[in-house]
């Protein structure tokens, strides 16, 4: 579903492609008659032939761009992505004919893509040098052939444009495959009328001083005794709507759903003559959770109250919609709760710069997939202004939605911002409603998170009711150790996953490390002593007078700690070496120095900086020192945070590494970007991150109160692991 615009295909093109990734899907027209575009006739049989015909938006006349290495390209019809266009018989005479045929292997199925002065291109197949495809004689009429010709860079019959359209060839399949949406048949006198009721909402503590319109449809099958499904519309009521509302339930195509219909919120002027504060793009365009808490948490328990409704909370049971900006709006409340709201129609989304949008696609791809299943639409002349050109971005999040493996539709609409709203609102609907009630599951999420996670493994509750769980490290065992700082202990998680006291007494101890010699190693910010216990859970003094944030043992026997100085610009963040009993300032400068981790190969060394969005990367000299300091590691940072709030950073034996943020458990490939983030079931905040259990595979997060396991396809390192090598993460 490559979202690109001409520019990049340019770029794309002069560059060899080393991966046979998908491009997306593009229309080639014929320069010598624009009106036409290539098409497959029939488009799905072996052999077919190659002509123009007028554009009808069939998958015919989309063409999947594949690099096949070397400069080299297959052109495969969207209608059968397992053909691809062919000189007919390896032929390389003048008048060849052109078909899509299955893959063998020759050289007459490879394509050069030469950009010519008028930016279109000219095709060449590999077979032939020198020869092009060609539109015979530019005849400017449905089903004109296509052929081999002799190349001239100056003749038009033998040039094409090439544009982006929406789908990759993996959505387009899908698409091509998807039954047409046929309503079923149903008698107009079983259709039963709802009931509408309006009201104004004045009392949103998330929104303060808010007024908005609220519109209720309550179905004629409403029953009490059943919790009823919801649909939430942005924007405010239509009254087909409630027509199509009524149609689709006396059709059994979605549950019996009440539907709320809210308006943005406007705070009034407190004098004549001039505007209010309008607060629709504030609400709505933001990315963050406040429109999805405001109608989970006030708009539908006050009309479910309003008007003794049973609502289901149930996010499997709700459906949200909206245009523009309400549909951005419709999009990010799944997103932030999908255990509030599963199910998404959005046209025309405003995933544009007003207020963090243009990133949705990105974190799309970062995050672990969620269970969301949408339906999402753009139109061909969308909107474009400062913020961005919608017809792109939407085709952006379509294209991050497929890499992350989203059940979804989306569908380019011939027309302007917003257009086929209502015409494509049934089958949305039908297709966002199938199935129910079975759930809504989650897609598989992008290639490089199935490196990490496993399938049908998600998280499990460890413990919880800690006061502040900080720290952790893993002995060779696997046993987890970590502080709770506010109750002056630190603690063992077991084999067995139960959790034990370790040391009680610990001077606040805010974080520790297991050495190589298999002590627990401590440092705390109030005490001033560095710490070592045995197995016995039995302390000593390493060294006094260093206080400190994080610690960390290497495998020669010296400790790394990092201290923050409040008296000091941004915290004054520094770095220590313990060696032979001599503590050695080793750096400074950092915003709040935090936690900090080796590498597999033991050479480099991670730092965190908790107020910004970086950690930091240096080498680790022979004598401890650190030397070539990079502000290396790139963060997510949440639109609503001012920075990442790295706390804690370790590494998979495999190399990969984890840091614990605001967001989530942050993993950044060697070079230095976040590539995937996992979030906790509440989505609350990491501030402890180790991997350990019997088998050293168990991912554990600590988030204040609670520790959260899964499995994964990582294994533990410390202090303790021999010396391994790091093999370059995949981009």
């Amino acid at each position: 579903m490559i979202r690109v615009s001409t520019i990049l295909l340019t770029l794309s093109l002069l560059t060899t492609a080393v991966f046979a990734e998908d491009w997306g899907s593009y229309q080639i027209v014929s320069v010598s008659a624009p009106e036409f575009v290539l098409e497959a006739v029939g488009g799905t049989k072996d052999g077919d032939v190659v002509s123009i015909q007028k554009p009808n938006g069939a998958a015919n006349q989309k063409w999947i761009i594949q690099p096949k290495g070397d400069g080299w390209f297959w052109l495969m019809p969207a209608s059968q992505p397992g053909l691809t266009l062919t000189v007919a018989n390896g032929e390389k005479k003048i008048g060849s004919k052109i078909t899509i045929e299955k893959d063998n292997k020759s050289d007459a199925q490879l394509w050069s893509l030469m950009k010519q002065d008028n930016g279109s291109y000219a095709l060449e197949p590999k077979h032939a040098p020198g020869m092009g495809l060609d539109h015979l004689g530019g005849k400017k009429e449905a089903g004109a052939k296509i052929d081999l010709w002799k190349h001239n860079p100056n003749d038009q019959h033998l040039q094409w444009f090439i544009r982006p359209l929406a789908g990759s060839g993996i959505a387009e399949a899908k698409e091509a495959e998807a039954p047409a949406y046929t309503p079923p048949e149903i008698k107009p006198e079983d259709i039963k009328p709802g009931r509408i009721e309006v009201f104004q909402f004045t009392q949103s503590k998330i929104f303060p001083g808010t007024v908005r319109e609220v519109t209720v449809f309550i179905p004629a099958q409403y029953d009490a005794s059943k919790s009823a499904c919801v649909y939430v519309k942005t924007d405010g009521f239509r009254p087909q709507e409630k027509e199509l509302l009524e149609t689709m339930i006396a059709t059994k195509e979605i549950p019996v759903t009440v539907g709320v219909f809210v308006r943005p919120g406007e705070v009034p002027a407190p004098m004549k003559g001039t505007a209010g504060r309008r607060n629709r793009d504030f609400e709505y365009d933001a990315v963050n959770d406040n429109n999805a808490r405001f109608f989970d948490e006030e708009v539908l328990p006050f009309v479910a109250k309003q008007y003794q409704l049973n609502l289901s909370t149930d996010g499997n049971d709700r459906c949200i919609a909206g245009g523009s900006s309400g549909g951005i709006t419709a999009f990010a409340a799944a997103w932030n709760r999908p255990e509030a709201f599963s199910r998404v129609y959005c046209v025309s989304g405003s995933f544009v710069a007003f207020r963090g949008g243009h990133e949705f696609p990105t974190m799309v791809r970062k995050f672990e997939a969620r269970p969301i299943r949408s339906f999402l639409t753009t139109g061909t002349h969308d909107m474009e202004n400062v913020a961005g050109d919608w017809f792109l971005v939407d085709q952006e999040m379509d294209k991050a939605l497929v890499f992350s493996g989203y059940d979804y539709r989306f569908r380019i609409i011939e027309g302007r911002h917003g257009a086929g709203y209502m015409e494509n609102w049934r089958e949305a609907m039908a297709y966002l409603w199938k199935d129910w009630p079975e759930r809504v599951k989650a897609g598989t999420s992008a290639p490089r998170a199935q490196e990490i996670i496993l399938p049908g493994e998600d998280w499990q509750l460890v413990a919880e009711g800690f006061k502040s769980t900080r720290g952790p490290s893993t002995n060779a065992n696997g046993e987890v150790f970590f502080a709770d700082t506010t109750e002056n202990k630190i603690h063992r998680i077991d084999l067995d996953d139960s959790v034990k006291e370790f040391a009680a007494d610990t001077g606040n101890a805010h974080c520790v490390s297991v050495g190589a010699d298999g002590k627990v190693y401590t440092v705390s910010e109030k005490s001033g002593k560095v710490m070592s216990y045995g197995v016995d859970g039995k302390g000593s003094v390493v060294l006094e007078g260093q206080t400190g944030h994080s610690i960390l043992a290497h495998p020669n026997g010296s400790l790394y700690v990092t201290d923050n100085d409040d008296k000091k610009p941004n915290n004054g963040g520094s770095v220590w070496l313990i060696k032979d009993g001599k503590k050695t300032q080793v750096d400074k400068g950092i915003k709040f120095a935090t936690g900090m981790a080796f590498r597999p190969d033991q050479w480099l060394l991670s730092v965190a900086e908790g107020h910004s969005k970086w950690a930091y990367s240096y080498q680790v000299a022979d004598d401890g020192s650190l030397i070539n300091k990079e502000r290396f590691f790139h963060l997510h940072v949440a639109d609503w945070e001012d920075d990442a709030g790295a706390e804690c950073i370790c590494y998979s034996l495999e190399g990969r590494q984890f840091l614990a943020t605001k967001s989530g458990i942050q993993i950044s490939a060697d070079d230095g970007p976040t590539q995937f983030i996992l979030t906790v079931p509440d989505r609350s905040r990491v501030t402890g991150v180790a991997i350990g259990g019997k088998d050293k595979d168990t991912l554990y997060a600590f988030c204040g109160n609670k520790i959260w396991k899964r499995k994964i396809q990582q294994h533990a390192l410390g202090a303790w692991s021999p010396w391994t090598k790091v093999v370059p993460n995949k981009l």
